[in-house]
């Protein structure tokens, strides 16, 4: 860790970035993570690109990796012949709800699967606030994702950028990254 302290003492960072820093490398402290070293590393190389869009771009992506891999991982939706857990719960239990293929990517406002579902392989699209919305049937086993609970974003993104990332659905990275460079 003290290495990483004096890379970044070494590194001429605007006062904001070096809070940032300095913030984050406190919060993975408490949470006592085994990969801290790798993290801050993220976290250097984000601070390395020009402040802007460039920086939120980087970061974007990074944070829709994140994700990406979180819940293939742990496979969180536990999909089973196209049926997420939630809906073959629903089955089990004899409930006669409709159930729909593909879980939350099916859009109940326009009565179809979202246009960039790319079934079977997921979505063509990286979109933060789809990847970080869980339905009540996840939230009840313990799984949420929220910005400010993702170390990457937790000190990067201020909280109205926070909030229209996390509720803008079904749309692509450029669009949303407009939004990002509104809300600075």
């Amino acid at each position: 860790m003290s290495q990483l302290k004096e890379q970044a003492k070494k590194k001429n960072r605007s006062k904001k970035d070096q809070k940032i820093y300095d913030k984050t490398k406190k919060y993975l402290e408490k949470i006592s993570d085994e990969e801290i070293d790798q993290k801050m590393k993220q976290i250097d190389q984000i601070l390395d690109k020009e402040e802007g869009e460039e920086r939120y771009s980087y970061l974007y992506d990074l944070l829709c990796d994140y994700l990406d891999s979180e819940f293939r991982e742990k496979n969180i939706c536990g999909f089973h012949n196209n049926l997420c857990k939630k809906r073959c719960h629903m089955i089990e239990k004899g409930i006669k709800k409709s159930t729909y293929d593909n879980g939350c990517c099916y859009s109940y406002l326009h009565g179809r699967d979202c246009k960039n579902l790319n079934a079977p392989y997921g979505c063509k699209v990286k979109n933060l606030g789809c990847k970080t919305f869980t339905c009540s049937y996840l939230k009840k086993q313990g799984y949420r994702y929220t910005l400010d609970k993702i170390y990457l974003s937790r000190y990067f993104f201020n909280q109205r950028q926070k909030f229209y990332i996390e509720n803008t659905f079904f749309v692509d990275k450029p669009i949303i990254m407009e939004g990002i460079m509104k809300r600075r």
